[in-house]
């Protein structure tokens, strides 16, 4: 059985992710109201789920790696693939499905990345 780290970095960018994304939307649920919170809140969770899924990928690209050198690249294009279907479906489902303010849910995704970036560069 194996055993959960946790204290990994990926779980340190993930805890550190999830208090940015509510303190968008904490801010936006101040500046704007209730709907604007849940669209902030919605464009955090994205970048959240984009970080879970580049994790995933950098641990499946580890295995083979190991295995076979040089294979570890295609686990990397599918990971930006995912990651660009994922983001656009998901944005289709916000503002389309849940109807969503598509401001507040851009300007979170686009703090949220630009926190994943700072993050990294802090850990590093």
């Amino acid at each position: 059985m194996s055993q959960v780290k946790g204290n990994t970095g990926a779980s340190k960018i993930l805890v550190l992710q999830s208090l940015l994304a509510m303190g968008i939307a904490y801010a936006f649920y101040i500046y704007d109201g209730e709907h604007a919170a849940q669209a902030a809140l919605y464009g955090g969770c994205m970048v959240i789920f984009n970080i879970w899924i580049t994790n995933r990928r950098m641990q499946s690209a580890a295995k083979i790696a190991k295995i076979s050198p040089g294979n570890e690249v295609g686990v990397f294009y599918l990971a930006a693939v995912q990651r660009f279907i994922f983001t656009l479906g998901f944005f289709m489902l916000g503002m389309g499905l849940l109807e969503l303010v598509p401001v507040p849910m851009l300007i979170a995704f686009a703090i949220g990345h630009l926190g994943y970036g700072y993050i990294l560069s802090q850990i590093a």
